[in-house]
């Protein structure tokens, strides 16, 4: 387990994270039983450290329960946006060949690669997290299957490219960026 991948499951347990990366880590934990397993450890630590506060330390107890309806509403959104990319999506072509499908969730989108494609080498300035839904591709850090979470951290380098003879899709959560936030 990497750091990245450790950091961005406990904020994920313990509720930090919202929107489009909310999804991703919603979808990881459905696919994959190793991002189930990790986001219970998580809640399970993060549980007994609450239980260990001494009671002259404010506990908001208010804030669990919505919490966990969210956490619901929020997993039932990620089933929602699987059974969409198990089923027709209104594919566009991006001027990097690149199709992609809207989700109508600011900051998330799907993305095909068909066999052997790949797309153009680039970078992050933010955190973009990307879960495996079908196929397979492979981006010089590693080869990654349905499933997997992909973390792309500001300044990491990658050419993500389809492996094997399936097409590989993709949904893709980033942060926002602060430059195009101008312009909204």
């Amino acid at each position: 387990m990497t750091e990245s991948y450790a950091s961005f499951m406990l904020d994920h347990a313990a509720g930090n994270h919202d929107g489009a990366l909310e999804l991703a880590g919603d979808m990881h934990m459905l696919l994959n039983p190793k991002g189930a397993e990790t986001a219970w450890l998580w809640s399970v630590i993060g549980g007994a450290m609450l239980e260990q506060r001494p009671p002259s330390e404010p506990t908001n107890t208010q804030k669990a329960k919505p919490w966990r309806r969210k956490a619901r509403k929020m997993a039932q959104s990620a089933r929602d946006l699987l059974a969409m990319a198990e089923s027709s999506l209104e594919w566009k072509r991006g001027i990097s060949g690149i199709s992609y499908a809207t989700t109508g969730t600011t900051g998330a989108k799907f993305i095909k690669l068909k066999p052997g494609q790949s797309a153009p080498a680039h970078g992050h300035g933010s955190l973009e997290a990307t879960v495996v839904l079908q196929g397979q591709f492979s981006d010089g850090h590693g080869v990654y299957k349905r499933g997997d979470l992909v973390l792309g951290e500001p300044g990491k380098r990658h050419k993500p490219a389809a492996v094997g003879d399936e097409t590989c899709i993709c949904f893709i959560a980033e942060t926002s960026h602060p430059l195009w936030n101008l312009f909204r």
